[in-house]
């Protein structure tokens, strides 16, 4: 996406045919003088190029050549560099017929100088290279136009407002430190204390890891959020895997039946709980079978609980004894396997169970609900918990990443600064030249976050993926 200085337009609210309004934008030089000469003041004799920037001015947009007026509109002037894209800006206010959108940008089209329409992210491209945002806020523009929830929504404002921003320039203004610090050292090795200069180098580089690794843990949580936490329900056939996913989405999806091994694929649901987006999974029962299709099914439902970041495991209250130990069994081995991962247990069909009949498995699992999905009892109070784990879980993090370029990046910095850490620790006589190459490389991963170090590739990428408009 190669730069130049045409003034361009376009739709910034999408073309639905009628509305009340719609917007049409223009950036570039001549931008408020092309306007101008269409434009007719409700106030006679006002002309836009005299006009202060982050006014509004009413009048009519007028086609000259065939003598006609086209519509009444209001007019938002916003002077370089005081606009989203630091050039001179017009955002024309109009009614929304498409008839009228279409009129007006063909117009200016035809009968303007030098305007062209935009290119998709046009806009946000130039408010880059005039450096209003740098890359991570632009990204976060696109993530919040396409935000389908709360959580996402926040997470994106957040990085617009400079949270991740902010946290690269720190980074990088360490890293400056880092540097400054072996420059002496090459300069005047004389006249340093080599084992004080060691320890705080030392000190610099241990710092920059915790921080590293602290964006680089959010991404887990960042990158479920964004997607949705996927929530796979398992266990053994016929327990209530089915009316329980039913009851969840309040709908049915999943067949339920008294029958073995009804369900013979994964189905998926989505709910939003406490502004968060789950993915919640309804899976085959796992049993011992020679049934080639239940066997697809079950090697399914295996490769859901990889994948899955919450695993609800649900059993029936009623069992005796010594199946309560197998159950407790399976869930410890659950939590061995899976130690990263959330593991509810759940016993089912409570309804027709006293307390008694599983009050051990309370004593020897944690997290153990008691629920009816048939009746629709304790489901709710199971939801909240869950919920609540993640949405304590975002409202810890200042920052979150959900961007997995920036997520790699951060990884290749980790990995520089670490092999510059490990050196400076285990050896003397390193060559301080080799540890400043690591800091260099480190500085350009930084550099990609933030679009201080990018190539047109990248940015193309990036930036053909918004509307046009914006």
């Amino acid at each position: 996406m190669l730069f130049n200085d045409d003034t361009i337009i376009a739709l910034a609210t999408p073309p639905m045919g009628a509305s009340a309004i719609s917007v049409i934008r223009l950036s570039g030089k001549q931008s408020i003088y092309t306007v101008d000469s269409f434009f007719i003041s409700a106030k006679h004799g006002k002309k836009l190029q005299n006009q202060s920037t982050h006014t509004i001015h009413l009048g009519y947009i007028s086609d000259n050549k065939n003598k006609k007026l086209i519509d009444q509109v209001l007019i938002s002037i916003f002077r370089e560099p005081y606009s989203y894209t630091g050039e001179n800006m017009i955002e024309i206010s109009c009614h929304g017929s498409q008839y009228i959108q279409e009129y007006i940008i063909k117009l200016f089209l035809e009968e303007g100088k030098g305007i062209r329409l935009a290119n998709p992210g046009e806009f946000t491209f130039r408010a880059f290279l005039n450096k209003k945002i740098d890359l991570s806020q632009a990204e976060a523009i696109y993530d919040i136009i396409y935000s389908e929830n709360k959580t996402n929504n926040e997470i994106s404002l957040q990085q617009i407002k400079g949270t991740l921003k902010e946290s690269i320039k720190s980074l990088r203004t360490k890293l400056l430190n880092f540097s400054s610090l072996l420059e002496l050292e090459l300069d005047f090795p004389e006249e340093n204390n080599p084992s004080l200069k060691k320890s705080t180098l030392l000190s610099i580089l241990k710092d920059l890891q915790v921080s590293l690794n602290n964006l680089i843990e959010s991404f887990s949580l960042g990158n479920a959020i964004k997607t949705g936490i996927i929530v796979v329900i398992i266990g053994n056939t016929n327990v209530g895997k089915s009316t329980l996913f039913n009851q969840i989405l309040q709908e049915n999806r999943s067949i339920v039946s008294h029958v073995s091994g009804t369900t013979r694929d994964s189905l998926e649901g989505n709910v939003i709980l406490k502004g968060i987006p789950f993915r919640f999974v309804d899976t085959a029962g796992i049993r011992k079978t020679t049934n080639p299709i239940e066997l697809l099914g079950i090697n399914k439902t295996l490769k859901s609980i990889k994948n899955a970041h919450v695993i609800l495991y649900l059993f029936e209250a009623y069992n005796g004894i010594e199946k309560q130990k197998k159950i407790i069994q399976t869930i410890q081995t659950l939590n061995k396997k899976y130690p990263m991962k959330k593991i509810f247990a759940i016993a089912n069909k409570s309804d027709i169970s006293s307390f008694k009949d599983f009050c051990n498995l309370h004593s020897s699992v944690n997290r153990i609900f008691d629920i009816s999905s048939k009746n629709n009892q304790g489901i709710n109070k199971m939801l909240d918990v869950l919920s609540k784990f993640f949405f304590d879980q975002f409202a810890k993090k200042r920052i979150i990443v959900t961007n997995n370029r920036h997520y790699e990046a951060l990884k290749k910095t980790l990995e520089e600064i670490s092999i510059a850490y490990n050196a400076l620790a285990l050896n003397n006589n390193i060559s301080i030249d080799l540890i400043s190459l690591h800091i260099r490389e480190s500085f350009r991963f930084l550099g990609q976050i933030t679009g201080e170090i990018t190539n047109e590739e990248v940015l193309s990428n990036i930036f053909s993926k918004f509307c046009i408009g914006k």
